[in-house]
């Protein structure tokens, strides 16, 4: 099983004050931590960013950046990690670069499910803590979802819940609790 990782990072954080991907737990970026994490299911890995300056001492393992200075939101930030890609690749793990409890192990144990997967099944994705919605930035997405995530794109799409509910979507159902954290605000840091 061929597998790619896309980090999104280069936001505007502005509930944060500051560049998230940036911002050290244990001495360390966030976005770095990202890194370590996915390259324990892929050896290919990109991360997504307006500019890269601030980026190139904080990303780790064999990630390389994609550089779009007119970025246009997490949809199309996955879009332009997608092209980047080098193909042959089955699935794309895509992680936000907020996700300071993000875990390998976890990340491999879910890597593992993924040949079991129904072929119409496009995504393999945690639901958020109240149920109602994907979590889109922490899973896994078939190679062949990004034909219909550029249509999408193309027709003015630019929710990932929009995009995912036209299809299939199979559920992780084993995630920790803490793993999902955002830190998207200052008073998210202490947890």
């Amino acid at each position: 099983m061929q597998i790619a990782a896309i980090a999104l990072a280069g936001g505007r954080s502005s509930r944060m004050g500051q560049d998230k991907a940036l911002i050290l737990i244990d001495g360390e970026p966030m976005l770095r931590r990202v890194c370590l994490a996915a390259a324990q299911v892929t050896e290919q890995g990109y991360v997504v960013v307006r500019e890269p300056a601030p980026y190139q001492q904080a990303i780790a393992g064999n990630f390389t950046l994609v550089i779009d200075n007119k970025l246009d939101g997490a949809l199309v930030g996955f879009s332009l990690g997608i092209e980047a890609i080098a193909p042959p690749v089955d699935w794309i793990l895509l992680l936000a670069c907020d996700l300071p409890n993000l875990q390998g192990a976890v990340l491999q144990a879910w890597a593992r499910d993924l040949a079991a997967l129904p072929m119409a099944a496009i995504a393999y994705l945690p639901r958020s803590a109240d149920g109602k919605n994907w979590e889109p930035l922490c899973g896994f997405y078939r190679w062949q979802a990004h034909i219909s995530l550029h249509q999408f794109i193309e027709q003015g799409g630019r929710s990932f819940q929009k995009w995912l509910s036209k299809h299939e979507v199979i559920e992780i159902t084993s995630v920790p609790p803490r793993m999902l954290l955002n830190c998207n605000k200052p008073e998210d840091l202490p947890r």
